[in-house]
């Protein structure tokens, strides 16, 4: 369609305009529901600026801009790798440890480090056993007894949702032993 009106643009481009200005405002309803504008204005812009630049980019551009793509994934990936090579969750001390009543255990926690970072003031400790005003753990009956740890962080709790789990038995002690 030619523009023939000396340099003003048609009616239908200027009712384009004034739709997808109020559909990026909010304006724009469809039925009785309003539609979000930020998500119905990347749709428009996604559909007539993609459609144009890819007819006016030769061939050259769009395997160009492909290759970029796909060097910024790799660069993306060996950054990641590269910052979470020493990442770790591990217990300071053992994992299973056996005491008898009269005894008490001093935790020593676990070791976090991500991407660098040592976060292990950042974890949260559960248990089932008590503990008495020096911070030390006992149990006033004999049996099995769990320190749970989890920690909130991108690696450890996100992506990887990961927990240590300490058990503590305890017996009671024998005759012989005081």
């Amino acid at each position: 369609m030619a523009n023939v009106s000396g340099g003003k643009p048609s009616a239908s481009k200027t009712t384009k305009r004034v739709k997808a200005n109020n559909i990026f405002a909010g304006r724009e309803k469809s039925g009785s529901k309003k539609k979000s504008g930020a998500k119905t204005a990347v749709s428009v812009i996604a559909a007539a600026g993609a459609v144009k630049t890819a007819k006016k980019a030769g061939g050259k551009t769009l395997i160009t801009a492909f290759i970029c793509f796909i060097l910024a994934l790799a660069i993306g990936a060996g950054v990641c790798f590269f910052l979470g090579r020493n990442d770790k969750f591990e217990f300071i001390g053992n994992e299973e440890l056996s005491l008898t009543l009269d005894e008490t255990y001093a935790d020593e926690g676990v070791e976090i480090k991500e991407f660098g970072f040592d976060i292990s003031k950042k974890a949260t400790v559960e248990t089932n056993l008590k503990q008495n005003e020096q911070g030390e753990y006992y149990a006033e009956q004999a049996g099995t007894y769990y320190i749970i740890y989890s920690v909130k962080s991108l690696k450890f709790g996100l992506i990887y949702p990961t927990q240590k789990i300490r058990l503590i038995t305890f017996v009671e002690p024998s005759e012989g032993e005081l």
